[in-house]
């Protein structure tokens, strides 16, 4: 267990002390001018853009790792670029920060974000919504989760939809000042709800701690209607003292004064740290025509 406060602004870091400039970033002009001289063959797997892999590593030491935990590109580095070559530039950015991850059953490797209708309420994941306030890690529920999360958004909202990013090194600092008891719980095994996917003779849930300190290094999942429903399906109720601990996180998380927000614009990318950001957004308001309709395209990658 980590029992110190961690004082790195690169690791902890609040609304007042991260401003947009702090991870919103433009591609350079050698970048974009290779791209457009590849444009015909961005499809192309294994691609060789060295200028671009350069700089995309750049970003990838300075704040993913290193850094922050998370990076926007700026939508108008790629304004010359159909929708299609964008997400083709995405997938490539993507084998630059590692290795695309199946998604689904289906062996999705990007996969569409868009509201289906469905509600958490009733099993429906989160991506398939337009609810808000579900701060989380990607794919709490899988036994190796992937390190970095990608959006790329084709289209944002109509209104609302916008991006939240809290650092886990803040939550855990702030557990351990005032909820030194509850945080030790959370570095217990909880149980997650696949969400229905998984295979004939495996189990509909994984059994993992919130908490985990490695190798000096903080990890987190978490995601609590997968944890309610995922004790519910083992018929193994959560204790009060556990119950206690959780609503303490979800206070430390919901604060506004300890996340940044940013809504992402048209062509924006993003990329963040899974193991080290916690992300949500708020409720949106869609369009009525379906070419319109809030679409990201999600990458899920393993760092290699």
């Amino acid at each position: 267990m980590l029992q110190k406060i961690i004082t790195d602004e690169n690791l902890v870091w609040d609304k007042s002390t991260l401003q947009n400039d702090s991870f919103f970033i433009k591609l350079s002009d050698e970048s974009i001018s290779e791209l457009k001289q590849n444009r015909t063959i961005l499809n192309t797997e294994n691609i060789i853009l060295p200028k671009f892999k350069n700089e995309i590593l750049f970003f990838k030491q300075t704040f993913l790792l290193d850094g922050i935990g998370f990076f926007v590109i700026d939508g108008k580095c790629f304004e010359d670029f159909s929708n299609e070559e964008l997400i083709e530039i995405y997938r490539i950015i993507g084998t630059f920060l590692g290795t695309l991850y199946k998604q689904n059953i289906k062996n999705e490797k990007l996969v569409k974000i868009q509201d289906e209708g469905k509600s958490m309420k009733t099993g429906g994941r989160y991506h398939q919504t337009k609810e808000g306030g579900s701060f989380h890690t990607d794919s709490p529920q899988w036994n190796k989760v992937p390190d970095f999360i990608g959006l790329c958004c084709i289209n944002p909202a109509k209104k609302g939809g916008e991006s939240k990013f809290v650092s886990v090194y803040k939550i855990h600092n702030e557990m351990l000042k005032m909820h030194k008891e509850d945080l030790l719980l959370l570095y217990e095994k909880f149980h997650f709800d696949k969400r229905g996917e998984f295979r004939n003779g495996e189990s509909p849930t994984v059994y993992e701690p919130i908490f985990k300190f490695e190798n000096n290094y903080l990890k987190c999942r978490y995601l609590r209607n997968y944890i309610n429903d995922g004790h519910t399906i083992q018929k193994s109720p959560l204790t009060d003292e556990k119950k206690q601990a959780l609503d303490f996180f979800d206070e430390i998380i919901h604060d506004e004064a300890n996340s940044a927000e940013y809504n992402l614009g048209k062509k924006d990318i993003t990329f963040f740290n899974n193991n080290r950001i916690i992300h949500g957004r708020t409720s949106f308001e869609d369009f009525n025509e379906d070419e319109k309709k809030r679409l990201m395209i999600r990458a899920w990658i393993k760092d290699t």
